[in-house]
């Protein structure tokens, strides 16, 4: 898992009514319907567990310890939702015990290798790699008004790529992967996964594109065609400042909101069934 900085979270609760309505321009899906898709979940569930659930977020010390305001960017994404969401005031274990005290039937916490949500009632635990995965695939078939038989192209094989990947497929796209860990390679081949070999070559050939690495800055905007639609759920963006001015209109790109909502999401499928 990618470490946050300050910066990339500080303002996320100040800004999440303007990102939300950016969000429904580009892809005609507010964050909550993409949250929905991605977990395969009805909306209505949702909207209706809102009045029953509560949702806490645990800071952890472990490791290199607590990202300033990642705890409350997480909670005002939850609350933006619809959902009751609290911070302990205990970190780690106390911070667990406190919030299940308090009624929790969900937990938001991370250290330095994984960010899970956990359902309480029936101890899954869903993974930010993979909610992650799957939101910014939704994300890229909205802005694509479907992505079946089309042809898209996943940067990564790592947690999130795989992720997006599965639910690619299941969305009956055509699609290739790039990953320059030979291992990685070799297995999504022997699946039967297309794989690229040619970065810039393939980066001009495709027009979607899920950039799911942790490499900053290294797609230029000569690089791609300029209606390319690209999902970047990988930090920091892949984008370089010169071509971010031009291909915005077609960039879905944030840093935790369409993760943790399709982690609370895929948490609620579970406490439906």
């Amino acid at each position: 898992m990618t470490r946050l900085l300050k910066e990339d979270v500080e303002e996320i609760h100040r800004e999440l009514d303007l990102y939300d309505s950016e969000l429904i321009e580009k892809t005609g899906l507010s964050l909550r319907q993409m949250a929905c898709m991605a977990a395969g979940i009805p909306e209505k569930t949702v909207i209706e567990r809102a009045l029953t659930c509560k949702a806490a977020v645990i800071p952890i010390t472990v490791g290199e310890g607590i990202i300033p305001s990642f705890t409350t960017a997480v909670q005002s994404i939850i609350q933006h939702l619809g959902f009751q969401a609290v911070v302990t005031d205990e970190t780690d274990v106390a911070g667990i015990a406190e919030a299940i005290s308090h009624g929790a039937n969900l937990l938001f916490m991370a250290d330095d290798l994984k960010f899970i949500a956990l359902n309480v009632q029936t101890g899954v635990a869903v993974d930010n790699g993979e909610a992650t995965g799957r939101g910014f695939t939704a994300a890229l078939d909205g802005i694509a008004q479907g992505l079946e038989e089309k042809s898209v192209l996943v940067l990564g094989a790592g947690p999130v790529g795989l992720s997006a990947i599965a639910f690619l497929k299941k969305l009956g796209a055509k699609t290739a992967v790039f990953d320059i860990d030979d291992t990685k390679v070799k297995r999504l081949k022997d699946a039967g996964i297309k794989i690229e070999s040619d970065l810039d070559k393939a980066l001009a050939s495709y027009r979607y594109i899920i950039d799911a690495t942790p490499q900053g800055g290294f797609i230029e905007l000569d690089d791609v065609h300029p209606d390319t639609k690209i999902a970047c759920p990988g930090m920091p963006l892949g984008l370089t400042p010169t071509a971010y001015p031009s291909l915005q209109d077609g960039l879905i790109h944030d840093p935790l909101q369409i993760g943790v909502a399709t982690m609370l999401a895929m948490a609620l499928l579970q406490l439906s069934r």
